[in-house]
């Protein structure tokens, strides 16, 4: 994982996870598919601390505690964490990611 970047979690993000009274936002990328399909990566942001916290780097921001996976591919030079709204809640996505599709 490239450490030369900032991180930036926009105050909708804060306010949301201040009203579910969390304080950790976990982020994992994960390869999906195979067999016959091809391979793509996916990521999950979580607002719970990982299993296994050896496999992420650990950051502090804005009093929130982040994990992000070590196997994460930052491309921008700011990780940045927005809210998404949808018909049934909201969902926190991250932009500056590169994430991979592989063939079978």
């Amino acid at each position: 994982m490239n450490n030369n970047f900032a991180i930036k979690i926009d105050d909708a993000v804060l306010n949301w996870m201040r009203k579910k009274r969390k304080k950790v936002l976990t982020l994992s990328v994960n390869t999906t598919g195979g067999g016959c399909c091809p391979t793509f990566e996916i990521v999950e942001i979580d607002m719970i601390e990982p299993d296994q916290t050896e496999k992420f780097q650990l950051f502090e921001q804005n009093d929130i505690t982040l994990y992000i996976s070590k196997n994460t591919r930052i491309t921008a030079p700011i990780l940045h964490f927005k809210l998404k709204k949808n018909l049934i809640g909201a969902t926190i996505q991250a932009e500056g990611l590169s994430l991979k599709k592989r063939d079978p």
